[in-house]
C-alpha cells in the first residue's frame, strides 16, 4: 500500500467552516441580455473544480455567493481600408461576494474580477461565442479564487 503525500488540490474551504456553498442567481447592469444566465454554469464548474464544499441550493447552503453583472461591452476593433470590422474584443466584469447563511453583511468581499478577450469576426458568429466563454470562465475562476483563497 502507498501512504499518501499529503499533497491535494483545490481550496480546503471545508477547513475554514464552509459545509457548502450555494449560488443566488446574479443581476444584470449591463445591455447584454442573458449574460447572468450563462454565467452560473461556468461559475458552478468554477466551485466544483477549485473548491472542496459542494455546491447546495441557497436555503441549506452555509455559505452564499450573490453578485451583479457589471459590465460587458465590445470594443471597437480593428478595421480593413474598406471600414469592415475584422477583429474586436468583448470586456466582462463581475461583482461577488460571499454571505453566510442568515447574515446581511458579506463575510468576504465584494470583489470584482473582469478580463478582455480579443476575437477575430467570421460569418458564422463561432469566434465570439468561444470568446465570451472563454471570458465567463476566466471572470468565474478568478471570482472563485478572490472568494475563496486563505488570506494571509
Amino acid at each position: 500500500m502507498l501512504g499518501s503525500c499529503g499533497y491535494g488540490t483545490g481550496l480546503a474551504v471545508k477547513k475554514s467552516g464552509i459545509e457548502s456553498i450555494g449560488v443566488a442567481f446574479f443581476g444584470n447592469d449591463t445591455l447584454e441580455r442573458d449574460v447572468e444566465r450563462d454565467f452560473q454554469p461556468e461559475l458552478a464548474r468554477a466551485l466544483q473544480n477549485l473548491c472542496d464544499a459542494p455546491i447546495d441550493r441557497i436555503d441549506r447552503a452555509s455559505t452564499v455567493i450573490q453578485g451583479t453583472i457589471r459590465q460587458y461591452h465590445r470594443r471597437s476593433g480593428i478595421r480593413s481600408p474598406q471600414n469592415e470590422l475584422l477583429e474586436t474584443g468583448l470586456f466582462l466584469e463581475v461583482e461577488a461576494a460571499l454571505y453566510l447563511r442568515g447574515q446581511k453583511e458579506p463575510s468576504r468581499g465584494p470583489v470584482r474580477a473582469n478580463t478582455w478577450v480579443g476575437f477575430v469576426l467570421e460569418p458564422t458568429g463561432e469566434h465570439e461565442r468561444v470568446a465570451r466563454e472563454r471570458a465567463l470562465r476566466h471572470v468565474a475562476e478568478e471570482l472563485v479564487l478572490d472568494l475563496f483563497a486563505p488570506v494571509h
